[in-house]
């Protein structure tokens, strides 16, 4: 017994270890596998990335192939594929695929969805192609403050697409006021980037003097810097360049030459000047014919001076069969797209009934809509209808209003008609001091049928020369 009173413990107090049942808490599934997704997991983040480029990679490689093997369908896929997966890249891309409909139908507004998706990436590339649709209205509704910031976003990076289109916004007054200097500023930087559209536009402001004082040796300059690009405006350009003798020496077989490299290109300015070069045999062989099948082509493309054209070869018969009715229809387009001397046209054809049925109410109607661009003849035509009663009431004052504006212009019949105005009196009281003195004027630029009321005014005592 110890002294604290406890007694002594022996070894052989405690039970053998063997006895000794020992607790071990029973090990949780749960626990398991948790460490089981933890380490799936582990894996997934670190080769989740590897997985995913090699997936790109393969998609990129597979791209590439279809694009040399001109396999849209395939390369339509695979851009989606990696569109699908994030890749700003390829967003941008596949909007350019269905913009263009390109192994897919075409399609805008899947083309603005995937450059949207790109450009909140921060793609400069879909961002300027976002600020194109935008200021066209394709594929979403037409907004110049959304097509100006999608610009500057592209711009604002450096991207030559994007400084190209802020160029074009300032250049139309789209979003911004506008400006030519502007313009040729954001042009000339896309310009210094190997940019062909701009180096074209460039070229065309230094050959209009726009933003910029007239220079048609740098015009040239910049406009074969696209050219040597293959830029179709470009070639345009130059054509018409050598056919003026501007910047270059005067050369019809060169522009001839340029031209035909445009004009296969589908730019319809240069079709439209081949048509003229056909009719006029400059630097070609005249060929009515032919210069009708390229007045086609390009008024197909909604070029009006080549619709207007292609309706006056109609009208006469020249390089095609005559048609009034042809004529009629495409003196209508242009027309209708504000063309002065096709409404002008348009509105002989319903005065005449030549191709359409004859309505004296929409001849003056398309008269009026000439008359107010300046057109001379449609101020001719449209103070005759006012003199007559047809298609319009009668009224001498309007009458004397639309013939005096195209007599001023010079036009010789104008002055014959205000003569006869004057002499028959406009409210019924003839005036033969305004008789003379425009009777005097068309017979001076030959009129012989104003010589003839001059000599009977003269007869009839109604002649001063005095207040002429």
């Amino acid at each position: 017994m110890a002294a604290n009173g406890l007694g002594t413990v022996s070894n052989n107090d405690w039970p053998p270890k063997v006895d000794t049942a020992v607790y071990s808490p029973p090990k949780s599934r749960r626990r398991g596998v948790l460490t089981v997704v933890l380490v799936l997991l582990a894996a997934y983040v670190l080769l989740g990335p590897v997985r995913n480029y090699y997936l790109q990679w393969s998609a990129i490689r597979k791209i590439q192939a279809a694009v040399l093997a001109k396999d849209y369908r395939e390369q339509f896929h695979q851009t989606s594929v990696l569109a699908e997966m994030g890749n700003a890249d390829a967003q941008s891309n596949l909007g350019l695929i269905y913009w263009h409909g390109e192994g897919i139908a075409q399609n805008d507004k899947l083309a603005t969805y995937w450059w949207d998706k790109a450009a909140e990436q921060g793609n400069a590339d879909a961002a300027a192609w976002l600020s194109q649709a935008y200021s066209r209205g394709k594929g979403v509704e037409r907004n110049d403050q959304l097509a100006l910031k999608f610009a500057r976003q592209s711009a604002d990076s450096g991207n030559a697409n994007g400084q190209y289109a802020v160029g074009r916004l300032y250049a139309q007054g789209e979003g911004v006021k506008q400006s030519h200097e502007q313009a040729l500023y954001w042009w000339r930087k896309a310009a210094d980037q190997e940019n062909a559209d701009a180096a074209f536009v460039v070229g065309r402001a230094y050959y209009l003097g726009q933003g910029v004082e007239k220079d048609d040796q740098l015009a040239v300059m910049w406009v074969r810097k696209a050219v040597d690009k293959g830029e179709p405006n470009a070639q345009s350009l130059l054509g018409t360049l050598y056919s003026l003798g501007h910047g270059v020496g005067q050369d019809d077989r060169l522009a001839f030459e340029w031209w035909t490299k445009a004009a296969a290109a589908g730019v319809p300015e240069a079709q439209y000047s081949m048509a003229n070069a056909y009719e006029l045999g400059k630097g070609i062989g005249k060929d009515d014919a032919q210069s009708f099948v390229w007045l086609v082509k390009a008024a197909e493309q909604g070029y009006v001076p080549a619709q207007s054209a292609v309706a006056y070869a109609y009208a006469t018969g020249r390089g095609v069969a005559k048609s009034d009715a042809e004529a009629a229809s495409w003196w209508l387009k242009s027309a209708s797209q504000e063309d002065a001397y096709a409404q002008m046209s348009l509105g002989i054809a319903y005065w005449t009934g030549a191709g359409l049925a004859q309505n004296d109410a929409n001849a003056v109607s398309w008269w009026l809509k000439a008359a107010k661009q300046g057109d001379v003849s449609a101020e001719l035509y449209l103070g005759g209808a006012y003199a007559q009663g047809r298609g319009i009431a009668k009224d001498n004052k309007s009458a004397e209003f639309w013939f005096l504006k195209a007599a001023k212009a010079g036009n010789v019949e104008a002055e014959l008609s205000l003569g006869k105005l004057y002499y028959t009196g406009i409210s019924g009281e003839p005036n033969y001091p305004e008789a003379g003195k425009w009777f005097s004027t068309a017979a001076g630029h030959g009129n012989a049928e104003a010589g003839t009321f001059l000599e009977l005014m003269k007869e009839k005592g109604q002649f001063d020369s005095k207040t002429l």
